[in-house]
């Protein structure tokens, strides 16, 4: 008998051993393919930039575009897209930071075919409140008014487009102070909310915003981005797109492994992408050197805070993909316009107001003007 239960004993444990590697190997598959499964569902889900922002639409009467200034593949993409018959069939309107609304009678002349000398429409882009030190004499910026005349001139009245300016009123012979011109200026993005509210959300219609991708995003407390203003009043009316080049330092490796090509989107909820996180809150300094000639006194970006709580989710719904960083291309600016000394005079002047320097002499033959330093 006690051989009997020897043998048994024996027999239970081999058994218990058994069936405890087999509950371990089951543990450890169940844990691989849950792991698996959620690397699987945190990648993003690539598709195609037009059909898709055309799609957003159906769902919304905004889409908001948060640019890198002056990003030729942006603008190449939107040539295309701006002429897609789904797209000018259904969006009315398309606001624009690079334009002074003081000149919106002059920018609807243009754009609905009227003649309109060059001289009188560069003073959309060349007066806006960001005179002298804009970005807007990159020519993608005209180039996308000019694709928008031709088309108009091509479809039914009733498609349309209209642009808007959407960059607040100023008048620069009326700006002669510092005060004068944060009086007329105010908030740029208080501004632009507005004008989405009035002349488009209020008349029922659609529109396309194109802005730097800092005005827009969830997280602001103060809900004083573009989108989270018109929010309050028109909630769930905006789908946020940051237009990008690179998927910032640090995750070229995963970029690479994406594959994307030019004009992909993907919404980031809850996929790596969207998990990153947000960017260091940034402020711009310059020192001059003292030297009018060299440009070395283009605004440094210092750090002032600790990494960001935010995730970049919390910045944007969905990004529109144009390639690695490394390959981002930008527009290009002819400077002979400067080379007027009436409109160098009015710059520098201009400069003076807002920075209490004059420009760089140097700038004046790149056209990426720069003043002295800034206050």
């Amino acid at each position: 008998m006690k051989g009997y239960y020897h043998m048994y004993n024996l027999y239970f444990r081999a058994s218990h051993q058994n069936q405890s590697k087999i509950i371990m190997k089951n543990l450890l598959f169940l844990f691989l393919f849950c792991c698996g499964f959620i690397s699987a569902q945190n990648e993003p889900i690539a598709q195609k930039g037009i059909p898709t922002i055309i799609d957003l639409f159906k769902e919304k009467a905004i889409v908001a575009i948060g640019e890198t200034h002056g990003h030729q593949q942006l603008y190449d993409f939107l040539d295309k897209l701006i002429q897609t018959e789904g797209f000018y069939k259904n969006v009315n309107d398309i606001l624009i930071e690079s334009g002074n609304a003081f000149y919106q009678e002059t920018l609807d002349k243009y754009i609905f075919g009227e003649n309109v000398a060059f001289e009188d429409l560069q003073k959309v882009w060349l007066n806006t409140t960001q005179s002298p030190v804009d970005p807007w004499s990159v020519d993608v910026y005209y180039k996308l008014l000019k694709t928008i005349r031709v088309l108009n001139s091509k479809i039914a009245r009733d498609h349309r487009i209209r642009v808007i300016a959407a960059d607040p009123p100023m008048d620069w012979k009326l700006i002669n102070s510092l005060e004068d011109y944060e009086t007329t200026r105010g908030s740029r993005d208080a501004y632009y909310a507005q004008t989405v509210i009035d002349k488009v959300l209020l008349k029922g219609r659609k529109a396309l915003l194109i802005n730097g991708g800092a005005h827009f995003g969830n997280h602001s407390p103060k809900k004083n981005k573009v989108n989270q203003r018109i929010e309050k009043l028109y909630p769930n009316s905006i789908t946020v797109v940051l237009a990008t080049s690179g998927l910032w330092k640090g995750n070229e490796a995963k970029e690479a492994q994406l594959n994307w090509s030019l004009g992909t989107i993907a919404k980031v909820k809850n996929t790596w992408i969207g998990l990153l996180p947000g960017p260091r809150r940034m402020m711009m300094s310059a020192t001059s050197t003292g030297n009018t000639q060299a440009i070395a006194t283009a605004p440094t970006a210092v750090s002032t805070r600790p990494p960001s709580k935010n995730k970049r989710q919390d910045y944007f719904e969905y990004l529109l993909y144009f390639g690695s960083r490394k390959a981002i291309r930008y527009g290009t600016i002819d400077p002979s316009i400067y080379q007027s000394d009436k409109l160098w005079k009015e710059l520098n002047r201009r400069s003076f107001i807002r920075f209490n320097h004059k420009l760089i002499e140097a700038t004046r033959a790149t056209g990426e003007l720069r003043p002295e330093a800034y206050n």
